[in-house]
């Protein structure tokens, strides 16, 4: 009875490859984990032993491979989301579409760590002590609520992974890919300066993270190189915002309209898409005419899973390349797996403005203001 035939009623292993190549399970070990400083290997005894892996039809243990120190070509992807956004609706779906389809071109395997949870049921890196994502390469990591200790405990521990979004919390030893939305406002900002609008009003939301802290911080360079100064106003959506404490608070989306009616704006910028949708659909109920009175933009939605909506497609939005995001953070991924210990990798990406229809110039009466 052959080799193959012996074999094939079980999984074949590396000791069954050893003896039909005629070495040892140490030299068949280091040519499938491709481990030159392990044992020398001749390249006739290499070319014996794959002939061996090729004739048993011979399949490495990802797993064993991993703790040998060899690549397994599993990408991980961990959120600590309740879920991964299945639904298109949802704000990282996109971004983890991107993750896919690179982790396929690039020929890596995904695995999604649905099961990483500590003892008290919620999402966790790591588990008695234990790293939970060690089974993959690398992984990425997804969504809008982090760890902050596990994510510096991670870096310490020199495992590698790749964030999306900017982190404060995570500490600036993390590498990750953002979107470039302190760019993306003053984009904004620019364009209405150009079709001629001179007072604007930017409506901000009662928290505070990274990526609102970028769009206002773009919306003011933009102010200041304008020279708009009061005519480029900021109000608080909703509830008040502690960060923003001499910014005025309107209640609802008619009141933003009223205060920016009352101001002379000619257009309004809301941080959030889903805000700004609120904001067009009551300006229509209240017969405004949208873009001719009053131009309406969005920079962006930014991971609120409460409000999850999509926006009428008349709307001028910024768009956040999620995809290229999510791709680019597998690239990045792959690159440091090849060289390990280098300094981190923080990458923004440049955002669009969606064509939409809901900006254009200034009512003539109010262009010279």
């Amino acid at each position: 009875m052959s080799e193959r035939q012996r074999a094939g009623r079980r999984r074949v292993t590396q000791q069954d490859v050893a003896r039909a190549a005629n070495v040892s399970t140490a030299i068949v070990s280091t040519v499938v984990n491709n481990k030159a400083d392990t044992l020398r290997v001749s390249e006739q005894t290499r070319a014996r032993v794959w002939q061996a892996i090729q004739d048993l039809r011979y399949v490495p243990n990802a797993a064993a491979q991993s703790l040998a120190g060899g690549r397994n070509r599993l990408i991980g992807a961990f959120t600590y989301q309740r879920l991964f956004p299945w639904e298109s609706r949802d704000f990282y779906y996109e971004f983890l579409l991107g993750i896919e389809e690179e982790a396929e071109q690039t020929g890596h395997n995904l695995l999604l760590f649905t099961g990483a949870r500590n003892d008290a049921g919620e999402r966790s890196i790591f588990n008695h002590n234990t790293n939970l994502l060690e089974l993959a390469d690398g992984a990425i990591l997804v969504g809008g609520r982090i760890d902050g200790d596990e994510i510096r405990r991670l870096a310490e521990e020199s495992y590698p992974f790749v964030m999306i979004g900017r982190r404060d919390a995570a500490g600036p030893k993390v590498s990750w890919i953002a979107a470039d939305y302190t760019a993306a406002a003053q984009m904004v900002v620019d364009r209405l300066h150009a079709l001629g609008h001179r007072t604007m009003l930017l409506v901000a939301g009662s928290r505070t993270h990274e990526t609102v802290v970028e769009r206002r911080v773009g919306f003011q360079a933009a102010r200041r190189r304008h020279r708009l100064g009061d005519r480029a106003q900021t109000v608080v959506f909703g509830e008040p915002n502690p960060d923003l404490p001499d910014a005025v608070c309107v209640a609802d989306e008619a009141e933003v309209l009223r205060f920016a009616r009352e101001a002379g704006a000619t257009a309004v910028i809301a941080e959030s898409s889903y805000v700004i949708h609120r904001i067009y659909q009551v300006a229509l109920a209240e017969g405004l005419r949208i873009p001719e009175d009053l131009s309406l933009v969005g920079l962006g939605d930014h991971g609120d899973r409460q409000n999850v909506l999509s926006p009428d497609p008349a709307l001028t939005l910024v768009h956040t390349p999620s995809r290229l995001i999510g791709a680019t953070a597998v690239r990045t991924l792959l690159r440091r797996l090849d060289a390990p210990g280098s300094k981190p990798d923080q990458i923004r990406i440049q955002c669009e403005l969606s064509e939409g229809t809901t900006v254009a110039a200034p009512p003539r009466r109010k262009a010279g203001k």
